[in-house]
């Protein structure tokens, strides 16, 4: 009897040990230590703002065609409130319509009669554009386009037909609306477009068409003054631990920030600066999507967006993407400063991350110029270099960033631009005059 209770106890022991490592392990994983963060500092690295896909995603041209003509406009306000009209739509399936258009193919969808074209600075890729309008197709294809058009039928209960159009990949992919009142969209449209400009076509054989305003158009130029934005602020928010960030001067012109992975260079000349995460660089192609969509995020971490710039440029290869800065609706240009924020993604995170540190203050209207039309810019550099036409890809309003002397004191003057492979150059009042064609 004696041994049968020594086995009992043994396994009441037992058991007892069981509970009490299965507690304690317990009491180790829920553990949450407590610390004094009364010393810690809190890093503030709300730098301006955050910013949505429709804020920086938008088109720079809405042309209207109709049966005798072309209406054009470059207004931010005019573009966003025909787009804004477009967001109670239910865009259906989206089909490949046509694989490798021809340049004059993708003319003829432009200009057909009752049919508005978007124009895009970059391809938008359609898992990007389906957070701006609603789709009701989930499966987008694959794809990205540039000009985007709305076409209708004479009769006013017919079907609104879009066809999203890549003039890089020659791509034309077409869908439908569904329970879109046409008659109320056209409408709309018209007291939208009613005092739009004409615009011409320049055709050009077996190249895509350009379209420029047929008239003259007086713009305001402005001074204002630049907001510098400290560069430790950025130190704060691009560096994982900012206090042990390393901080050396460069000169008089210039600082760096470092650490064990990454570095900052600030130029006070050009008030720029440069991040780099060596560790982080990639050769493999990013998917456009996911880069639009990375770089946005990555900016709005740090509540980055300074002033209004836009998507401007995308390059899958080198996983960059571009945000162009507009004032007033209209791209700023400059060799000096720069006018860009640069991001390259990287291995799972931002390997280089370039931009100005200024932003826009206190802006005064200087005085009004009057830019001569699209159209005799486009004669003017057919007469004087009639080579260089071939390669212009499109002919726009920007303003021109210059210091004027002063350190924080800056111009902006409109100015006819030209896209040629990619890049935008100035068209100068040397050229206008004769002289040399190019950037001053």
């Amino acid at each position: 009897m004696g041994l049968k209770y020594i086995e009992q106890v043994k396994s009441f022991i037992l058991l007892l040990l069981i509970l009490l490592s299965l507690t304690l392990t317990f009491s180790i994983w829920t553990y949450s230590p407590s610390y004094d963060l009364s010393g810690t500092p809190v890093v503030d690295i709300a730098i301006a703002e955050k910013k949505k896909l429709e804020d920086v995603v938008k088109p720079y041209r809405l042309l209207l065609s109709q049966e005798a003509s072309l209406k054009g406009s470059d207004s931010t306000q005019i573009i966003e409130d025909v787009l804004d009209s477009m967001t109670k739509w239910e865009i259906q399936t989206v089909k490949l319509l046509n694989n490798q258009a021809s340049d004059q193919q993708i003319n003829d969808y432009i200009k057909t009669p009752n049919a508005l074209t978007f124009f895009f600075p970059a391809e938008v890729p359609f898992n990007i554009y389906n957070n701006i309008l609603t789709f009701s197709d989930y499966n987008l294809p694959n794809a990205s386009f540039d000009r985007l058009i709305v076409e209708w039928s004479k009769d006013t209960r017919g079907q609104l037909n879009l066809y999203f159009i890549s003039t890089i990949t020659k791509k034309v992919y077409m869908a439908n609306v569904g329970q879109a009142n046409q008659e109320d969209f056209i409408s709309h449209l018209k007291n939208e477009t009613m005092d739009l400009p004409v615009y011409n076509e320049i055709v050009r054989e077996k190249r895509l068409s350009l379209y420029v305003s047929a008239s003259p158009k007086t713009i305001s130029s402005y001074t204002y003054i630049e907001e510098e934005i400290a560069p430790e602020k950025f130190k704060n928010a691009l560096f994982t631990n900012p206090s042990l960030v390393r901080s050396n001067p460069l000169g008089t012109t210039g600082r760096e920030y470092s650490d064990d992975s990454a570095l900052m260079n600030v130029d006070y000349l050009l008030k720029r600066l440069s991040y780099v995460h060596p560790a982080s660089e990639s050769d493999k192609v990013g998917k456009p999507d996911e880069l639009i969509q990375q770089s946005l995020h990555f900016i709005n971490e740090h509540s980055g967006w300074t002033d209004d710039y836009r998507y401007s440029k995308i390059n899958s290869s080198t996983k960059q993407v571009s945000y162009q800065l507009h004032f007033h609706g209209m791209p700023v240009f400059s060799k000096d400063p720069e006018t860009e924020i640069n991001v390259h993604w990287g291995t799972n995170r931002v390997y280089r991350y370039n931009r100005p540190y200024v932003s826009i203050a206190d802006t005064r209207r200087q005085r009004d110029i009057q830019l001569r039309s699209g159209q005799d810019i486009y004669d003017l550099i057919h007469a004087l270099h009639e080579n260089k036409v071939l390669s212009i890809d499109d002919i726009a309003i920007g303003y021109n960033l210059s210091r004027n002397g002063q350190q924080r004191i800056v111009d902006l003057e409109p100015s006819w631009y030209y896209l040629s492979n990619g890049s935008w150059t100035r068209i100068t009042p040397e050229l206008l005059g004769g002289g040399k064609f190019g950037l001053e």
